[in-house]
């Protein structure tokens, strides 16, 4: 009897009967058995008498796997088990299956102590950790051992009364799912360990550099796994997901120990999953007084990530700024046209931007490629000057999350234009990009070096100002340089250029020149 399939099969078929609108208000998406058994194994060493939560059970397919690994290892331990699910059918399913699991253990000898709340587990965590707070004895407390969890994923509103309760205790989140997490590491028990499986923007979203902060101070990342295809392991995802595994640290001491770091493209090659021991120092990476976790997975990345961190250059460095388009289509409607007038203006949308050029005006695109020029919209529009655009957004499985183009103001003949709010533009404050600088940007946002470095840091398809921003670039001449080559070959091989002007710059190892993949 597989339970942990049946915990499964069961929670399916009761989601079946809801909407996606449904699923993805409340955030409910489960966990395939193949991965449950992986984050059960992610627990280690499993004592003789210990306590684990799983504050968001579903089904229960997670403690399914623990309590079948316990099974399988004959392992005679004495658990405490705790659980919360907000959804009254998916509790029930919990429950029945935990009860049935703790019977078949204790066929073995195995004794569970078995707590399935049909509560919110926020604030049912909230309200017992606030009223402790005027208690002397920490013992009124809660510590676990083991926790484990396929958090909720959905946007939190400020008024939500799950971020009023708990705003006191772990701060201000912005999603539930790292309140969960937030509240969960609270309760660990000194030495205990956690593992979440949680989209990739928590490595590295600027909503969650506070919480990734404050999670340094007090935890030790022993592994990150990341399941590289979207969408395969949680229907109507659009990120990267990653398995992040924690033990419990003294908040006086810093992170040394190399973070184990492996790979798949789902959940059913898991097991084949090829393990990397990489220096925290490379994963956990200070910007800006913010940490980001970086996921090196193939063999350049390391060198990828030493070279970049090594170059000082950057857009403010170098007296440039990124912004995003501002014409939101819905909201302008009223001024948007088909067809060129002598009061309108070019019109650019993310289409427009190819590889390393901008293609105006598109006859396949059935959009509005013209705008009115008029009071009404001079504060949308911007002059016509030299700049490099950068499509916001990429396809799910699109071979490159960058998209650049160079955007020449010899090319139009307007003397403003407007950008659409799914693009980005850099220019130069007070002043103007020089032709070589606009090419010179574009070809390197277009290479795969730039591309790989950006997937190494970012999991997500959009592309924010903030993390262009933040790109690390080498030194302008370099820059303008390549801009010179492309200038006069418009069919140079742009990954080539890019390699060979750094390496030459002594910028980048020569190891990556005659690497297979980068």
């Amino acid at each position: 009897m597989d339970l942990l399939v049946e915990s499964f099969e069961a929670g399916q078929r009761i989601l079946a009967t809801r909407s996606a609108a449904a699923r993805k208000i409340h955030g409910q998406y489960l966990t395939p058995p193949t991965v449950a058994r992986y984050m059960a194994d992610q627990l280690g060493t499993l004592p003789k008498k210990f306590s684990i939560l799983d504050p968001a059970v579903g089904s229960g397919m997670l403690l399914c796997a623990v309590i079948e690994r316990l099974i399988n290892e004959n392992i005679t331990a004495e658990v405490q088990i705790d659980a919360y699910e907000i959804d009254p059918i998916l509790y029930e399913t919990a429950a029945s299956t935990l009860e049935r699991a703790q019977i078949e253990a204790e066929k073995r000898g195995l004794r569970l102590n078995v707590h399935v709340h049909c509560h919110d587990y926020v604030l049912a965590e909230t309200s017992h950790r606030q009223q402790s707070l005027f208690t002397v004895m920490s013992e009124h407390l809660q510590w676990y051992d083991f926790i484990i969890a396929n958090p909720p994923y959905f946007k939190l509103n400020s008024d939500d009364p799950r971020s009023k309760t708990s705003r006191a205790l772990v701060g201000t989140h912005t999603n539930i799912y790292t309140l969960f997490m937030a509240l969960a590491i609270n309760s660990l028990a000194p030495s205990g360990k956690s593992v979440f499986i949680v989209p990739r923007s928590f490595c590295s979203g600027a909503y969650f550099a506070h919480f990734r902060s404050e999670l340094a101070q007090q935890a030790t990342v022993e592994r990150l796994h990341l399941f590289e295809s979207r969408g395969q392991n949680f229907e109507e995802v659009l990120q990267e997901n990653v398995i992040v595994t924690f033990s419990q640290r003294d908040r006086h001491t810093s992170q040394t120990t190399p973070i184990v770091i492996s790979t798949s493209q789902n959940g059913g090659d898991i097991e084949n999953a090829e393990p990397r021991h990489v220096p925290a120092s490379l994963v956990l990476h200070q910007h800006d007084r913010s940490m980001f976790y970086r996921l090196p997975t193939e063999d350049n990345d390391a060198m990828i990530l030493r070279s970049f961190d090594g170059w000082n250059g950057s857009l403010h460095g170098y007296n440039m700024e990124v912004s995003t388009g501002r014409v939101v289509a819905f909201r302008a409607e009223a001024y948007l046209a088909l067809f060129a007038s002598e009061d309108a203006v070019p019109l650019l949308w993310m289409q427009h931007v190819k590889s390393g050029i901008v293609r105006y005006p598109l006859v396949e695109l059935r959009k509005p490629q013209w705008i009115q020029q008029s009071p009404d919209t001079e504060t949308l529009l911007v002059p016509v000057l030299n700049y490099v655009l950068l499509r916001r957004f990429s396809a799910k499985e699109e071979p490159r999350r960058l998209v650049a183009g160079a955007f020449l103001s010899d090319d139009f003949l307007s003397s403003t234009v407007g950008f659409e709010n799914h693009l980005n533009y850099i220019y130069r404050k007070q002043d103007e990009l020089s032709d070589a600088e606009v090419k010179g940007l574009t070809a390197l946002y277009n290479s795969a070096l730039f591309d790989r470095y950006f997937r190494i840091t970012n999991g997500n398809t959009q592309v924010n100002a903030a993390e262009l921003r933040s790109l690390p670039l080498p030194p302008l001449e370099i820059i303008q340089s390549i801009g010179a080559v492309c200038m006069s070959n418009p069919l140079v091989d742009v990954d080539q250029l890019v390699l060979d002007q750094l390496f030459e710059a002594n910028l980048i190892p020569s190891d990556l020149l005659i690497a297979e993949k980068i």
